[in-house]
Parts: structure tokens; sequence; C-alpha cells
């Protein structure tokens, strides 16, 4: 028998891997606006981060591209309960909490979140982060986060304007 024998369940399978990440942006854009920007900003961090640093960013930092243009930090917080947005975004199954550390239950959801951010707008809230994590760390602390603040700067220096500035993070 020389013929095709199809194996449809593993095609249907394989379109549904191709549509995970489109179902995955539309889930996120689906909840609140503010937990959305909670959960892209917790996207540019990294797959995982602890409360303390992510109360750093509330009221400083806003994902919506018509509040970053420029690299301004919007220090006009708006009374968003940040921590309420994890906790919707736990409750939705995007996030997982384990004590204070909330991480992206799949590395998908992670990948989808930062595809929602524009392209032009990812530099400079990853400067952004690595700005406030320095500015709001201890020295004792600077040694746990070094990496992460150093990540961020990098990911961000196209943004840098200030010569001063590029050689520090050098």
């Amino acid at each position: 028998n020389n013929t095709w024998k199809w194996d449809i369940d593993a095609i249907e399978a394989k379109e549904l891997l191709d549509d995970v990440g489109l179902l995955l942006s539309q889930k996120i854009l689906q909840l609140p606006i503010e937990c959305q920007d909670v959960v892209k900003l917790l996207a540019c961090v990294g797959s995982k981060c602890d409360q303390s640093t992510l109360k750093i960013f509330e009221g400083k930092v806003k994902v919506r591209s018509d509040d970053m243009s420029g690299g301004k930090i919007n220090n006009n917080p708006e009374n968003d309960n940040w921590l309420s947005m994890l906790d919707l975004a736990v409750d939705e199954g995007l996030l997982k909490k384990e004590g204070s550390n909330y991480t992206f239950a799949h590395d998908q959801i992670q990948h989808a979140a930062y595809s929602l951010i524009p392209e032009n707008d990812q530099g400079h809230l990853h400067k952004q982060i690595g700005e406030l994590i320095l500015e709001h760390t201890s020295d004792v602390e600077v040694d746990t986060l070094l990496f992460t603040v150093v990540d961020q700067l990098n990911r961000g220096q196209q943004t840098i304007e200030e010569e001063i500035k590029r050689l520090e993070l050098v």
C-alpha cells in the first residue's frame, strides 16, 4: 500500500501549537488594561520577579506607548493596585505565585505578553526598569540584583542618550 495515511490528531495538534501565542495574547488583551500593563512589565523583567521589586515600579512605569514616548517615567500613580492586578493574573492562570515571587505559568505566556509591547517601546521600558531597580536598591541588595540591572540597562542601551550614563553602563 503506497498511500498516505494522515494522522488527523497530529495535524490538529500542530495547528493548535501554532496558534498558542495568538490565543495567549488574546487572553491577555481581555484583561483590564492595568492588569495587562503589569503582566507586560513582568514579561520585561523576566520569567519571575519578587513582590518587593515589582512594588518599585508601581505608579512609576507605564507600559502603554503613549506614556513611554521619549522614555519618560510617569510619576503620577493612578491608584492602580498592582498586587491585586497580579493576583487577577494568577486567578486567570497566566502567573503563579510562590511565596512573594510571581512567575509565568509557562514561557509562552511570557513571550506572548512581551510581544504585545511595541518594539520601539521595549528599549525605553527596559531602561526604566534598570534605572528604577538601581535607584531603589540598597548597596547590600545590589549584589543580588546586579545581573538584572545590567541586563535591563543593556536591553535599553539604545535609548540612553547621555554619554556619561553610557560610560557608567560600561
